[in-house]
């Protein structure tokens, strides 16, 4: 189960990833952005990242810096998902 206690997201994570995901226009259009995902003869596919530090460095910046240190995945679609279930369940019950 997703809870803050787990994943130490706070207001300005969720406050960025509103506005990048408002920018973007859905959540999927964010992680071609972030390259999370990418897309293959129409399909769109989960991108590994076998250097973690590498993806830290280029993502991880500014306000999500703070996060660095918990970001422990090949797979930054995880983590990108995790934020965003939270930043959906956290607004649902505002």
């Amino acid at each position: 189960m997703l809870n803050l206690e787990t994943f130490p997201f706070n207001h300005y994570h969720f406050r960025k990833f509103n506005q990048e995901l408002k920018t973007a226009g859905s959540f999927d259009a964010l992680m071609l952005k972030k390259e999370a995902l990418k897309r293959e003869g129409g399909m769109k596919f989960i991108r590994l990242y076998y250097n973690k530090e590498e993806y830290k460095q280029k993502y991880l910046k500014g306000v999500y810096s703070d996060l660095r240190s918990m970001y422990d995945t090949e797979m930054p679609y995880v983590f990108w998902g995790d934020l965003h279930a939270l930043f959906l369940k956290r607004t649902k019950n505002v």
